[in-house]
């Protein structure tokens, strides 16, 4: 028993080690956007109906570098005609999309800083099933009651998952799958491992029989090996090119 408490113990005092080195990287994505008459929510799977006034929607988002990248999901910022990212702490920008991909669903945004706190990355290809992982991001828009991110920890559940292309041309492949609570909003934010690296960006959860059930435990990251090598792509061309 004390060892059990003992090893608790250490593994908070990591996560937290973990949260603080990731936490400051980590992005409010606020979008407002005119879209469609109908659009696909990616989180729970529904075709739903929108008018054709200004809509507001919000996601997270990672910086990846000081110069200002940031790495979300395409669903995220799609259609949009302002993006304003907001940084733990409460510095806010606004931000512009330097590329972005329908069907691998990411988008690389813009803001105008040159000294910003940007993520690590672990090598995804190295993940191992069981291994702890912390999902940070922006759920509901609770970011903006403290300007910084919540957090939720688990494990990984599975890897190389292979959902094939969906209906709305999205193809999700070689996907984590994470017990760590995944929301809507919580989008296009980090998943880190203990070590406050990041493995993937979340992207999507199921949410069982009842659609608006939100997290049961199963969400879905892209890994960020995937990512950032579309991320390459995006600043270099605006869009991929292969």
């Amino acid at each position: 028993l004390h060892l059990s408490i003992r090893r608790q113990r250490q593994m908070c005092i990591r996560d937290r080690r973990a949260i603080k080195l990731v936490g400051p990287a980590v992005a409010s994505i606020n979008v407002e956007q005119h879209t469609p008459s109908v659009s696909f929510d990616p989180f729970f799977g529904l075709m739903y109906p929108k008018d054709i006034y200004p809509m507001k929607n919000s996601g997270s988002g990672v910086v990846i570098s000081p110069d200002g990248f940031l790495l979300t999901n395409y669903h995220v910022v799609e259609n949009a005609d302002k993006i304003t990212a907001t940084l733990s702490g409460g510095d806010e920008y606004d931000a512009e999309i330097i590329g972005e991909d329908r069907k691998s669903d990411l988008a690389l945004l813009k803001i105008d800083d040159s000294e910003l706190p940007f993520a690590k990355f672990a090598d995804s290809n190295e993940i191992l099933i069981g291994e702890w992982v912390i999902a940070l991001g922006n759920p509901f828009g609770l970011f903006a009651l403290n300007n910084q991110p919540t957090v939720t920890v688990g494990v990984i559940s599975s890897k190389n998952l292979n959902f094939g292309t969906l209906l709305d041309g999205r193809e999700y492949k070689n996907m984590i799958q994470t017990d760590a609570s995944i929301n809507s909003g919580n989008s296009g934010g980090p998943l880190c491992n203990a070590d406050g690296e990041v493995v993937g960006i979340n992207t999507f959860i199921y949410s069982g029989e009842n659609n608006d059930q939100g997290s049961i435990g199963i969400g879905f990251a892209i890994p960020i090996n995937r990512a950032i090598k579309i991320a390459e792509e995006l600043k270099k061309y605006g869009r991929m090119e292969f």
